[in-house]
């Protein structure tokens, strides 16, 4: 056997390795820390000093993972408020898959908005609170509220689900640290009639966690067409000037930025 060939086509066989490794290489593995209490969800980040801090270099964002027998808690720190892009109205969505995939039909949407005393009202009866007629007439002395809702994506079964104030819900809160902006995440963890909102997974197993925030919403869109603007995949534009200046819609569209990780849970203890 000629020799050349041989390492040639060694060599030939190790490069088809070598790219198709990295074409499947997984993304970077997270070990949760374990909670010995459940963390108050105030968007501080007092809570996290035992947590392992990640960085996503390419958005700036600072992240951790906890959980404990019932939740997983999530937290994340913008460094820089231009990666925050326009957050106000997309919200933040957390993709969960327990099959290790980049799937995006489970998850949450966690947004924050304003909200009527009656829409206060309905959300929260909602969420199984029963709320007294006195407790009712304190809301209404109030002309807004400010509501940190979390809607879900995907998973609606037909569970018989007990509506009770004790049942386990998602939720989040938004804070400020001097320039950083905090966000403070909790899903619960087993889906069951007292977790209707549960994505279906145990402490010590594995999942894969996305985060997709920011781009064009149909509120949004609706809007700028509304006031005339055109839309198109190059960006936005009235075509309207004020004094020779491009006018306020003449503006690039608002960037969207998503990033996934593997999160390995911490056993229960």
């Amino acid at each position: 056997m000629n020799t050349k060939k041989f390492f040639a086509g060694l060599f030939f066989v190790a490069l088809v390795f070598l790219i198709n490794t990295m074409g499947f290489a997984r993304d970077q593995v997270i070990e949760s820390t374990w909670s010995l209490q459940p963390l108050n969800i105030d968007g501080s980040d007092k809570d996290w000093q035992g947590a392992t801090l990640m960085t996503e270099k390419k958005v700036k964002v600072n992240y951790a993972v906890m959980n404990d027998a019932e939740y997983i808690y999530v937290l994340f720190i913008f460094r820089d408020p231009q990666y925050l892009t326009n957050i106000n109205q997309t919200g933040m969505t957390i993709y969960f898959n327990t099959e290790g995939k980049k799937k995006k039909n489970e998850g949450f949407n966690f947004i924050q908005k304003k909200a009527t005393p009656e829409e206060l009202i309905a959300y929260l009866k909602k969420q199984g609170q029963v709320l007294t007629d006195q407790q009712i007439q304190s809301i209404k002395s109030k002309p807004q509220y400010i509501l940190f809702m979390a809607e879900r994506i995907g998973k609606k079964d037909e569970l018989s689900v007990v509506q009770s104030a004790q049942a386990l819900q998602p939720g989040f809160k938004t804070g400020q640290k001097e320039k950083d902006i905090i966000f403070e995440f909790k899903v619960p963890l087993a889906h069951s009639e007292f977790s209707p909102e549960g994505i279906g997974i145990e402490p010590g197993q594995s999942l894969k966690i996305g985060f997709e925030w920011g781009g064009m919403t149909e509120e949004l869109t609706k809007r700028l067409r509304d006031q005339g603007v055109n839309i198109s995949e190059g960006g936005i534009d009235s075509g309207r000037t004020t004094g020779g200046a491009p006018s306020a819609a003449s503006r690039r569209m608002p960037k969207k930025y998503d990033f996934w990780f593997d999160v390995q849970l911490a056993p229960n203890r």
